[in-house]
């Protein structure tokens, strides 16, 4: 009898055992960031990006940097096909990490090289661009046309792949703030006496995007505890206000910069209760931008168009919520 109860209590240990061990590694081992470097480097498309770069044992750091080079060039927003058939790899291989893990040392690096393509990863997000729709495919990818290079994805990979790098409140702040001025450049291109269609289009591009970065920070924020949603939001703030620029450029010399410098001016980095500020971005750019460009719409018209902004960028949430899951 004395034998069979040692027995028992050895197998119960034994569980116990175990059963600490899955704990461990559920909380330790699923966010270990030694898994998630040699996860992304072994992608078979990371490797066709290095090419003759591509190590097994490259660092993480050095991956992320040979990644921004593969990317990017030597002036701001001009790339080569190349160049951007391999971002489109890099962006299909973040989308594919699982539970959105990236290595920390990628993810600045790999922001800074989206922020350099925002004119196209605003395009996916806006859902407008036809354009962009027909590339995005599995047939698709990068080409040439009169405006420049573009590539392009489906919006719910663009989407996985933001919120992976975003998991860095900085890289959240580059590539919301690289979003922001495409929205602004946008209505800076908007002529005199426009049409209702004209501010109703420009509305809908800038909106949709703001409305997925909404939800990437709150699905960012989820399951966090106080104390880090707090950190985090912080830091994505202040970077977000850094980004104004001081002094703004007027409106005759820059009317991008300036609508830009303005939303960014009204973000209060003191205001870690949420985001909320965040979600009137393209009501504050289409008010600006009615008062700086003269527009001067009556106060009804910019009252509807606000209220399409934020349905809008609701809508555009609502989309990201689906492709995050």
């Amino acid at each position: 009898m004395g034998t069979s109860r040692r027995a028992a209590a050895v197998l119960t240990a034994l569980v116990v055992v175990a059963a600490v061990g899955v704990g461990l590694w559920w909380t330790f081992g699923r966010d270990d960031p030694d898994r998630d470097c040699a996860g992304l480097r072994g992608d078979e498309r990371i490797r066709t990006v290095l090419a003759s770069d591509w190590r097994s044992d490259l660092p993480c750091g050095d991956l992320a940097g040979r990644l921004r080079g593969a990317t990017t060039g030597d002036r701001p927003g001009v790339h080569t096909v190349e160049q951007a058939r391999a971002l489109r790899g890099v962006v299909l291989a973040l989308a594919d990490r699982k539970d959105h893990h990236v290595h920390p040392d990628v993810r600045r690096p790999l922001a800074e090289a989206l922020a350099d393509y925002a004119s196209d990863t605003h395009a996916v997000l806006s859902l407008v661009d036809a354009g962009d729709t027909t590339h995005a495919g599995s047939s698709g990818g990068a080409w040439q046309d009169g405006q420049g290079v573009h590539f392009s994805v489906d919006r719910g990979e663009l989407v996985r792949a933001l919120r992976g790098l975003s998991e860095d409140p900085t890289a959240y702040a580059l590539l919301r703030t690289a979003d922001l001025r495409r929205a602004a450049a946008g209505f800076a291109e908007v002529g005199p006496n426009p049409p209702d269609a004209e501010i109703e289009n420009q509305v809908g591009r800038a909106a949709m995007p703001a409305g997925a970065f909404d939800a990437i920070a709150d699905d960012v924020l989820r399951g966090r505890g106080a104390d880090a949603q707090r950190d985090w939001r912080s830091e994505a703030l202040s970077r977000l206000r850094a980004s104004e620029g001081d002094p703004a450029p007027d409106y005759s010399a820059d009317p991008a910069g300036h609508l830009a410098a303005a939303c960014l001016a009204r973000v209060d980095p003191e205001d870690t209760s949420g985001v909320v500020q965040l979600q009137r971005q393209t009501v504050d750019l289409l008010n600006r931008w009615s008062e700086a460009s003269r527009a001067n719409l009556d106060p009804h018209r910019l009252g509807v168009l606000g209220d399409r902004a934020l349905n809008t960028a609701h809508a555009g949430s609502q989309e990201a919520r689906k492709a995050l899951g």
